[in-house]
């Protein structure tokens, strides 16, 4: 059974402002360009579907489609209705989308080259036991200034990954392995955990990344993932 986990990309809804990962800019022949832009943050395959539907409701004259390509593990872009286009991947979507460069020029289809930092397919993933980790505590501060009141409602998973060692470097710098991030225990099932569907996806936050030994040689690379779920 193979296991599948995506990122979540962060944007400030603003170009140019904190533009890491939101931003790709499309350029026609004329020249007609145009940036999109993501509103908000948002899963890494939902954030594919709105920088497409940006572009289409843009005066942009082709029409493009922007999709996961499983087999490159990158992010593929084309268009139809104009002969060629120009785009740039703006700070680290490069990265998010498995690009060695900024982007590319003259073509009306391209496919990334690189294993992209925002979603990895066929993993193994295994969870361990959910953990209630309610916190509250009581804390003072020097010369008893200020005193808060610090609590926590949520669950943590304690499970394990395995990736492939020809992809354990790209894995462990990746953006699968920090922040929020959503893990598809089962790559068939596309519904959610429930106590009647125990192989669903889960919504977590990565609160931990450990005990990822040095496996060289072996097919597979194991570590401790661990997940913060909160409490609806």
């Amino acid at each position: 059974m193979s296991a599948r986990i995506e990122a979540y990309i962060y944007s400030s809804g603003v170009t140019g402002t904190l533009d890491a990962t939101q931003s790709l800019t499309v350029t026609e022949p004329g020249p007609v360009s145009f940036t999109a832009t993501l509103a908000a943050p948002a899963l890494f395959s939902d954030a594919l579907t709105q920088w497409a539907a940006l572009l289409n409701a843009s005066p942009l004259t082709g029409t493009y489609s922007i999709t996961w390509d499983s087999a490159a593990q990158s992010v593929a872009i084309s268009a139809t209705g104009v002969a060629s286009f120009d785009f740039t991947l703006q700070g680290a979507l490069r990265a998010v989308w498995g690009y060695s460069g900024a982007g590319g020029s003259g073509a009306a289809s391209y496919v990334g080259n690189v294993q992209s930092r925002a979603r990895f397919d066929d993993l193994r993933f295994s969870s361990g036991a959910i953990l209630n980790a309610d916190d509250v505590q009581l804390r003072d501060y020097t010369y008893g200034r200020h005193r808060a009141i610090a609590w926590g409602t949520v669950d943590t998973w304690r499970s394990k990954v395995h990736v492939q060692n020809a992809r354990a470097d790209l894995f462990l710098s990746s953006y699968c392995v920090s922040g929020k991030i959503r893990v598809y225990q089962d790559e068939t099932i596309a519904t959610p955990y429930s106590a009647v569907n125990l192989g669903g996806y889960v919504d977590a936050y990565v609160v931990g990344l450990t005990n990822h030994a040095d496996t060289r040689g072996r097919v597979w690379l194991m570590c401790d993932l661990d997940l913060s779920v909160p409490r609806a």
